[in-house]
């Protein structure tokens, strides 16, 4: 997949789960749990279970840090690269993200917050999946 492939995916995964709404509602959102790393790590297998793990990684970021009540928060990540290292897989991934918190009343959402659009680096093997960095 191409780092546009790869963009455009993240883009559309955001824009449709904002269509979806109250992915994660009511009073209490709580952090939820990693993947589980794949049985078998292949180029095919390493790249989407990283983009989940990063999705779960920036979700759970939200929920530590942000103060008002969280009404929703989406996170969509898409594979850029997977790269074969002697032991073990280097993969990229892009990233969008948004939140919807407060109340305005009447059980709305008072505000939304857009997550600056970036990419993250792991690296994964048999016993480690090591996040590198990332731009944000």
């Amino acid at each position: 997949m191409t780092v546009r492939n790869g963009a455009v995916a993240v883009g559309l995964l955001v824009l449709l789960a904002g269509c979806l709404g109250g992915l994660v509602g009511g009073d209490t959102v709580v952090e939820r749990e990693y993947p589980d790393r794949p049985p078998e790590l292949t180029e095919e297998t390493v790249g989407p279970y990283v983009a989940e793990y990063e999705e779960v990684y920036r979700y759970n970021a939200i929920v530590e840090e942000e103060t008002e009540r969280i009404q929703e928060i989406v996170v969509g990540a898409g594979v850029v690269s997977v790269t074969p290292r002697d032991d073990g897989y280097e993969v990229v991934v892009s990233v969008g993200f948004y939140w919807t918190f407060g109340d305005d009343g009447s059980g709305q959402p008072a505000g939304i917050a857009d997550g600056r659009p970036y990419e993250a680096t792991y690296f994964v093997n048999a016993t480690a999946t090591e996040r590198v960095g990332d731009t944000l």
